[in-house]
């Protein structure tokens, strides 16, 4: 009994409405209609636009023709909308014989009317998606005049989508967004407000830490002070624009957000943001070692101190008690000098290696490599002409095709190897210059100004994990117990 392979696909415009009902629908109709053709049949279904050329089903059923004879969709244009893609797949079915049936009937592409009835379909279906696109453009855009969230499914970080499609303060979420223009304002860069907001255990709506790329989109979105903005477009080009202001509550203002805007164009002209600059070597490199949060440096008269932790874990407030600081830069400095033979030993290691020829010898490799990967690709090519033409048949095209598809992999495995080793070989160079370099800057780290030593403190010193191991109180009489001070390498 001949096999077949069923194919559903839900648009992304049905989608709205019942999709179990839909697809249970047809479904029956494609299992009755393999049944009157007594045809044994597998089932592939998704969710996808009909011009998205990355469907997981479909793929995997076209990697799969070799083990079908028929193709069963309710038309040809749940294949694909678009133009190419539709001949690609066609030029797939007639190199494995396969034929279409629908349930308006049956479709056979070695006939040449049946090919080009295939095509003109297939251009149809094109013509009507972009037709069904522009009309769903317009009606997004009169949405969008009525003060509605039609941008996405999504409503930004701040609001949710209320009723009529209008959107909603969401509190908790809302002071993310104040917190981000009211540091901006002051000028904090968005490298330091990310790790404030990382600080107060402050995330996205999926639980994510907020990156400064977040905080960036988020400072020039006009829906914050209460705009919905939309636009269509045609070949890239703006034919049609909506900008509404006060289509729902703000969560900054519109001063706020202009004063904003304003900061951000002053990067343009170099004095952006008052960035702070490392003032003690250790800076921004202590942790805690009870809770793993930073601990801050801070001034009390003229000394340094490393300040009281007091971050909450499960509603109990970590208290590890504050330490003069100075003793534990000099700790550090230290150790960070005992790695001075260590790094001796690895550069030598490093210069006795000669890696000259063997790097000539894989980039001749490689070359060769991909000049014969060239050659297996023409001979695909040349494959599928030859089994359209008709002079050869299914079966050595599948037979020639395997044997040519297992030299490809296996020359892609070769190519990968080769360029793990070549790596490899140029990581050795910069290895050596990064050793040298450090070994010159360990010589006089310290005569380095305290943001020159913070910055080649943190190229191999991750995190300094400290600790004093007593409980901050007002008890200062009672003797320190020994601290801890763990460094965690890069």
């Amino acid at each position: 009994m001949a096999l077949a392979a069923i194919y559903l696909r839900l648009s992304r415009n049905e989608e709205q409405l019942n999709i179990d009902e839909i697809l249970g629908n047809h479904r029956s109709a494609l299992i009755k209609l393999a049944t009157q053709n007594k045809l044994t049949y597998d089932v592939y279904q998704e969710i996808s636009s009909g011009v998205n050329n990355v469907r997981p089903q479909l793929n995997l059923l076209l990697n799969k023709l070799v083990e079908y004879d028929y193709l069963l969709v309710m038309d040809i244009d749940r294949i694909s909308r678009d133009n190419a893609y539709a001949e690609q797949i066609k030029t797939m079915l007639i190199a494995h014989d396969i034929k279409i049936l629908t349930p308006q009937g049956a479709i056979d592409l070695t006939q040449e009317s049946n090919e080009m009835l295939f095509s003109f379909q297939a251009m149809m279906a094109n013509f009507e998606y972009k037709q069904i696109r522009k009309r769903l453009g317009r009606g997004r855009l009169a949405a969008a005049e009525q003060g509605k969230w039609v941008m996405s499914n999504k409503a930004p970080l701040g609001y949710k989508k209320g009723e009529n499609q209008r959107l909603v303060i969401v509190e908790d979420e809302a002071k993310i967004i104040r917190h981000i223009f009211q540091r901006t304002i002051e000028r904090v860069s968005a490298n330091e407000i990310a790790k404030e907001l990382d600080t107060y255990g402050w995330r996205s709506r999926s639980g994510k830490i907020l990156t400064t790329s977040h905080i960036s989109s988020i400072r020039k979105n006009v829906v914050y002070y209460g705009v919905v903005q939309a636009c269509r477009r045609v070949n890239g080009r703006v034919v049609d624009e909506v900008f509404v202001e006060d289509a729902h509550l703000p969560i900054v203002s519109k001063q706020t957000f202009l004063e904003v805007q304003k900061i951000l164009a002053e990067n343009k002209s170099g004095s952006y943001f008052n960035k702070k600059k490392a003032t003690r070597r250790l800076q921004n490199l202590l942790y805690c070692s009870c809770c793993g949060r930073k601990r801050y440096i801070q001034t009390d008269g003229e000394t340094d101190f490393i300040k009281s932790c007091s971050y909450k874990i499960s509603n109990n407030t970590c208290k590890d008690r504050g330490h003069k600081y100075l003793p534990v830069e000099e700790f550090v400095l230290q150790k960070v000098k005992q790695k001075k033979p260590d790094f001796e030993v690895a550069l030598e290691k490093l210069k006795n290696l000669d890696t000259s020829n063997e790097q000539h010898k894989l980039s001749t490799q490689k070359e060769s490599l991909i000049k014969q990967m060239g050659k297996l690709d023409n001979r695909q090519k040349n494959l599928k002409i030859m089994r359209m033409d008709g002079e050869i048949t299914k079966a050595e095209f599948l037979e020639l095709s395997k044997e040519n598809d297992n030299k490809i992999k296996n020359f892609i495995q070769q190519m990968d190897l080769i360029n793990i080793q070549l790596e490899n070989l140029n990581n050795t160079e910069e290895e050596q210059k990064r050793i040298v370099n450090c070994l010159e800057t360990l010589s006089r780290i310290d005569q380095l100004q305290p943001e020159d030593c913070n910055t080649f403190l943190k190229t191999f010193i991750k995190k300094i994990f400290f600790s004093t191991n007593s409980t901050a109180d007002h008890n200062t009489r009672r003797e320190a117990l020994h601290v801890t001070i763990e460094i965690e390498w890069v």
